[in-house]
Formats: C-alpha cells, structure tokens, sequence
C-alpha cells in the first residue's frame, strides 16, 4: 500500500508538466524505478534466495550427521602394544 501510493503521488512529477518540471521529471522517475525495485527485492529476491541458503545449510547439516554416524560405527583400531622380548 505505501509503494503504491508513492508510486502515484510520484507520477505527476515523473510526467513533468508545468514550470520548471523539465528539472524534476529525472528525479520522479528515478523514485519511481527504485521503488518498484526494492519492492521486488523485498517481496521475491531476498525471501528467494533465503530459502536457496537454508536448504543448503540443511543438505550440508545432514551430510556431516551421516559422516558423523559412519565415522562411530567403524571399529576404533587399537594401537599395537609393543611385544617384549
């Protein structure tokens, strides 16, 4: 709601009609493109890619637990003890 109404209170300066507008016609459209960008990066980049990394934090959780487990069922070779002579 507050992107969309900054949007729409920006276009009357992006379209620059009036005096002086030539000026301010850059700078409304260049908060207009900004927030439409972070906007997206908020709603779908950033959740996206998040979840990318907690799957992966997850696989890599895993594959060290499997290691861990494998590791603990082989037998602990024990040391030779020196044969007196």
């Amino acid at each position: 709601m507050t992107t969309l109404a900054l949007i729409a209170g920006m276009i009357p300066v992006a379209i620059g009609h009036g005096e002086g507008a030539d000026f301010r016609a850059p700078l409304g459209r260049a908060v207009i493109g900004g927030t439409i960008t972070s906007t997206l990066l908020t709603l779908l980049v950033i959740p996206t890619v998040y979840e990318i990394l907690d799957d992966f934090r997850s696989w890599v959780a895993c594959q060290l637990r499997r290691r861990a487990r494998a590791g603990a069922a082989e037998p602990v070779p024990t040391p030779a003890s020196p044969s007196s002579h």
